[in-house]
């Protein structure tokens, strides 16, 4: 069954073993306040916590999935599917796809299981399984800034940091609202510029895709730069959602963990994927460029530190044994 709706707003959501925190992402998408429909789709890379169980038993304790002229549910070659609406929010739709087997290990994409709500969509927004928002008007602020704003291609906001003992950090860019944020503030800090959870852009800004999408596996730095080259990006200072920093697995959290070799070929590869940017850019922001490939060693000896202490800290734990 192909869906034909049309949603104002395609929400992504990735999860992979995220069983302490999916249900504050699932929580912070179902009490979204909108005048107009949204779709979730929500894509577990096949778990093996009970994260995948907890989207069911939510989906089915919240959604109306009786309703048969707009709930389904079927399997595929790739994914068990559900798709289906709540059940007093009427603007809220939640496409779950179940991963039959892990896409990230076998660096499978995931975007095409996208397409079927995303191509029907005005804007985009991403929420990874262990963020969350916090904001019951987030959606309909962000929405209402690009509407009145058709000039923007993208806009983000603030959120806090939270850390694995609970502490919570403020994560806002600008101290006020900023309706065109300069390009240069982003090549200071890079993809750390905006938190994934905090943007919602224009679907039909990003493709074709650039050619240095294709120079990283990292997905916030390219999507953030494109929006910027192809429009303005706007920033607003309200505290909407929560990004959460050094749990188990998370990127940050896998960063420390990288081999020598593996620690080399991200060195080479964020220099390449820069020496794209300017080649795309045809040298306008040639000297910023250069200052973000100047940051790649220290992001090079960053993660050498670490790389150096956790062998230490290996070959100490086999000695005592």
């Amino acid at each position: 069954m192909k869906n034909e709706m049309k949603y104002k707003v395609c929400t992504r959501c990735v999860t992979f073993n995220h069983e302490p925190y999916i249900l504050d992402a699932l929580g912070g998408f179902v009490m979204q306040q909108t005048t107009f429909p949204v779709v979730y789709v929500l894509v577990d890379d096949a778990s093996t916590d009970k994260t995948a169980e907890l989207i069911k038993v939510f989906v089915n304790e919240h959604f109306d999935l009786q309703d048969k002229s707009v709930a389904y549910e079927k399997e595929t070659e790739y994914a068990h599917v559900i798709f289906a609406r709540h059940k007093t929010n009427m603007n809220c739709y939640f496409a779950v796809l179940l991963l039959r087997e892990n896409h990230y290990s076998q660096r499978k994409p995931k975007r095409p299981y996208y397409a079927e709500w995303s191509a029907n969509a005005k804007y985009h927004a991403v929420c990874e399984g262990d963020d969350y928002w916090i904001d019951p008007h987030k959606l309909q602020h962000q929405v209402d800034f690009l509407d009145s704003h058709p000039e923007h291609s993208m806009c983000f906001h603030a959120v806090e940091n939270v850390n694995p003992a609970g502490g919570k950090q403020l994560n806002s860019r600008y101290e006020k609202d900023v309706e065109e944020c300069p390009i240069e503030d982003f090549f200071k800090v890079g993809g750390r510029y905006a938190p994934t959870c905090s943007l919602l852009y224009k679907g039909n800004v990003l493709e074709p895709r650039p050619s240095f999408y294709q120079k990283t596996k990292v997905g916030d730095s390219p999507l953030i730069l494109t929006m910027f080259l192809r429009g303005k990006v706007g920033f607003l200072k309200a505290v909407m959602g929560r990004y959460r920093v050094d749990v188990p697995g998370s990127w940050s959290q896998r960063q420390k963990q990288l081999s020598f070799s593996q620690i080399i070929g991200k060195f080479k590869a964020g220099r390449a994927y820069w020496d794209e940017v300017d080649k795309y850019t045809e040298g306008k922001y040639v000297k910023l460029i250069r200052q973000r490939k100047r940051h790649t060693w220290l992001t090079l000896g960053k993660l050498c530190y670490y790389f150096i202490v956790n062998k230490f800290v290996g070959l100490k734990g086999n000695h005592v044994k």
